[in-house]
């Protein structure tokens, strides 16, 4: 998320395990993001494959999402290839974005989230094992990172 800050010169840090944010709208941005409860002025930078719970859902977006009133979600940076065609060229869009990614595969952008939303920090990105196969011998967990 942390070129969301440097793009547009907003100053930010690292999200905290454990921690409160909120959505918050960065005036004359016109883009919303994470800040922590306390201190808005700072966006919150999240690393892929950060696990978050969302508090409050509202009851339509729980529809849309099919997800309840709170939800877990992963951190995800959706990367597109860069246009090809002189129309995608001419039409500005973003080469990536940042979205929530549910259990069941649904996904929303957080600049979609209504603001003050409050999302709780579970942990950081995700190191899982990874059975590495030895022949004739036991598996032994190798721990990978993203």
């Amino acid at each position: 998320m942390c070129w969301f800050s440097a793009d547009r010169r907003i100053t930010t840090r690292k999200a905290i395990e454990g921690e409160e944010l909120v959505i918050h709208d960065f005036p004359g941005n016109h883009n919303r993001w994470l800040v922590s409860a306390q201190n808005r002025q700072k966006a919150v930078c999240l690393a892929d494959g950060c696990k978050l719970r969302l508090n409050s859902i509202p009851e339509e977006m729980q529809r849309r999402l099919r997800v309840g009133s709170e939800a877990i979600a992963e951190f995800r940076e959706v990367y597109q290839p860069a246009p090809t065609s002189l129309f995608e060229r001419i039409l500005p869009r973003p080469f990536f974005y940042d979205v929530l990614v549910f259990a069941d595969g649904n996904r929303i952008e957080i600049p979609r989230l209504p603001l003050g939303m409050k999302v709780d920090v579970l942990s950081a990105a995700v190191v899982g094992p990874v059975m590495k196969e030895n022949k004739g011998e036991e598996s032994e967990p190798v721990y990978a990172g993203r």
